[in-house]
């Protein structure tokens, strides 16, 4: 790291990313929390969306095999980014759609039935607890590249990703002293990077 410390370094990280529109806090995560983070989401993706399926977050695991992981907390002006995909025997049958107009057209489509305004499925997908329970169904969370994150020049190969609940709680408890929880309405998320 030349002269400047990898402390420095993290410090520096962590105000840039508190400077982007909606985080309100942010930590780094030591080993064992991240070991925790991991066991914990492993455990949450046998039970995903309120029971409605099984599920992969590929999204944590990318963060997690980063050099450094933080958490971070936003309120409802940060631009939430996520990339969900379901399965059916093998094939992508449903994914989130952020796009207004891609979601209008798909909402216009007789092929496909939109979801809570974002999440668009084929109709007629094989969906139900038998084929979520026989794994021919099932939820892929992703990682995303962050377009808030891509200007800090110390982030090298960013991964944002959102945990599931029980990890979203672990972190809370975890940070609970040097972080403002009060906003019910907080997002979590982690963030994995190597250094530039």
């Amino acid at each position: 790291m030349d002269s400047v410390s990898k402390k420095e370094v993290l410090e520096k990280v962590k105000a840039k990313i508190m400077s982007v529109k909606g985080v309100v806090g942010v930590a780094e995560l030591n080993k064992e929390q991240c070991e925790t983070v991991a066991c914990l989401e492993e455990k949450a993706m046998e039970n995903v969306l309120s029971g409605m399926g099984r599920g992969r977050n590929e999204g944590v695991k990318d963060s997690l095999s980063r050099d450094v992981v933080m958490v971070f907390f936003s309120n409802i002006d940060f631009d939430i980014p996520c990339d969900m995909l379901l399965f059916s025997e093998g094939r992508i049958v449903g994914m989130n759609v952020e796009d207004p107009d891609r979601i209008k057209k798909f909402k216009e489509d007789k092929n496909y039935v939109v979801i809570s305004d974002f999440f668009v499925m084929e109709r007629g997908a094989k969906i139900n607890r038998a084929a979520f329970d026989s794994g021919d169904a099932y939820y892929v969370i992703n990682g995303v590249q962050s377009r808030q994150f891509s200007s800090i020049s110390e982030m090298k190969d960013h991964v944002v990703s959102f945990p599931s609940p029980p990890v979203f709680d672990f972190l809370k408890e975890q940070v609970k002293d040097g972080v403002d929880l009060s906003d019910p309405q907080l997002g979590g998320f982690l963030v994995g990077f190597n250094l530039s």
